[in-house]
């Protein structure tokens, strides 16, 4: 499995925006074959940070996911939104657990 983790720093401004797109694309991407979980944080004691948290069966499962309209679309529009560029982290799983609810 891969996870990819992205950190991204919303404007104070544009919070609620940036919010508003993260949790479109927690619903765009369920239905992705390849996608296993998909989670949005927001960070309790500094609201303007978000964690995204995307676990794909493999690396091409989660090309598919970077390279779809909704994602692309999002990127493209939280660019003026967002205080830097996203930070994306991607890992390799060494072990896990069951997923619970």
């Amino acid at each position: 499995m891969l996870l990819l983790l992205a950190q991204l720093q919303a404007k104070t401004a544009a919070r609620g925006e940036v919010k508003t797109i993260l949790k479109r694309l927690v619903a765009s991407t369920q239905d992705e074959a390849g996608n296993i979980f998909y989670a949005v944080h927001q960070q309790q004691d500094q609201p303007n940070n978000f964690i995204v948290y995307e676990l794909y069966r493999d690396q091409a499962a989660c090309d598919v996911h970077l390279q779809s309209e909704p994602v692309t679309a999002a990127l493209q529009r939280m660019e003026a939104l967002l205080e830097n560029p996203p930070v994306i982290t991607f890992c390799d799983t060494l072990a896990h657990t069951s997923m619970k609810a």
